[in-house]
């Protein structure tokens, strides 16, 4: 609460953007706790809050909290309202009857109690026109306008973003992209340094890129599939190791399947990377692991499951991932798992599967 009145408008709505949906669906609950803080503010401060509040939201929670009675004539109501605890606006016109829940229905009372307060109003506005609108059609508007927002904060709509995980065929042909004329300034062939040899391909290919739009715009697609996995993978800004996590499946999700297009050929992942969308091979990438998947699950719908408590079985409960991971035997025998990164992982784990197929 101490925090509350250097905060702007638009942080307040980020940050009700950011934590009250998870993909279209909103948690009234998590509302309810945030807009409790406008009961304790002072009233430029709540007002300040409710300013930054689409009404929508407001509308989805009283619709899916309560019920709302309008008053036809003196304690005359348009329908008889429902046992339960009740309690009337202050303006007289509506009768609100509360969930059982104490905890949110004594919360809800104070928040109502609050707007009119704060704006008799608008709170008579929201009212009518949580009475008057179904929940879909509150939903989807208030979703919108959240979307358009965190669009312009840089994340993409979770359902544009999970079509990052779509399955391509092995024969798939792959989107060309259509270039605009582009300023050459060097027709010299890039050499790969020796001490390159470790690096991704992804990261050599990027390397071998001389001019210049051509490598911004090649850029710019790695971090549009690293935001993309992270808008599909749902994960919070908030958490610095999620992020950084998403970060680097999206890259070796990437060299998987670049690596995997060019049989690890140098210049023709270069050019693959000229002619062709980063997004493409992340989902080759994973459309090679989902197969390994695939053949993962025949094997435990059969029956054929390794020794308990071996390697084995630790490492084919990682292929069994939604994304598949592949376990590595450490020196110090404790088992590691980590992102498929080359083919050389396909390998090791087609001959994981090979040790239990009957």
């Amino acid at each position: 609460n101490s925090l509350l009145p250097h905060v702007t408008e638009a942080q307040w709505a980020g940050i009700l953007d950011l934590d009250l949906w998870n993909r279209d669906q909103m948690g009234c609950g998590e509302f309810l706790y945030w807009q409790g803080h406008i009961c304790e503010a002072e009233d430029a401060v709540a007002r300040k809050l409710l300013r930054a509040t689409d009404s929508e939201l407001w509308e989805l929670t009283f619709k899916t909290e309560m019920k709302i009675y309008a008053k036809v004539e003196e304690d005359e109501f348009e329908q008889e309202p429902e046992e339960g605890e009740l309690f009337e606006t202050p303006d007289k016109n509506y009768l609100i009857l509360l969930p059982e829940d104490s905890d949110k229905a004594r919360l809800l009372r104070a928040v109502i109690l609050r707007l009119y307060g704060l704006d008799p109003e608008y709170a008579s506005i929201l009212m009518e026109e949580t009475r008057a609108r179904t929940p879909i059609e509150i939903e989807e508007m208030a979703y919108q306008k959240r979307r358009r927002r965190v669009e312009d904060l840089g994340f993409q709509d979770y359902f544009d973003a999970i079509e990052v995980y779509t399955f391509l065929p092995l024969r798939e042909q792959l989107p060309r992209k259509k270039w605009e004329q582009i300023m050459e300034m060097s027709r010299l062939p890039a050499t790969v340094p020796e001490h390159w040899r470790e690096v991704l391909i992804l990261f050599q290919a990027l390397m071998l890129l001389t001019r210049p739009q051509e490598s911004q715009v090649v850029w710019e697609e790695l971090f549009f599939v690293c935001n993309k996995v992270l808008s599909a993978d749902s994960v919070s800004p908030q958490s610095a190791k999620d992020v950084k996590r998403g970060i680097r499946k999206a890259i070796t999700g990437i060299n998987l399947g670049l690596d995997w297009w060019s049989g690890g050929d140098l210049q023709k992942a270069g050019q693959g990377i000229q002619q062709h969308y980063l997004e493409s091979y992340f989902q080759i990438g994973y459309s090679r692991l989902s197969e390994v998947r695939r053949k993962a699950q025949d094997l435990e719908d059969t029956g054929d499951r390794p020794e308990p408590g071996s390697f084995l079985e630790v490492a084919i409960d990682a292929l069994l991932e939604t994304y598949p991971l592949l376990a590595e035997l450490q020196e110090d025998n404790k088992i590691k798992r980590r992102f498929f990164t080359t083919r050389k992982d396909l390998k090791t784990a087609g001959e994981y599967l090979d040790q239990i197929s009957p």
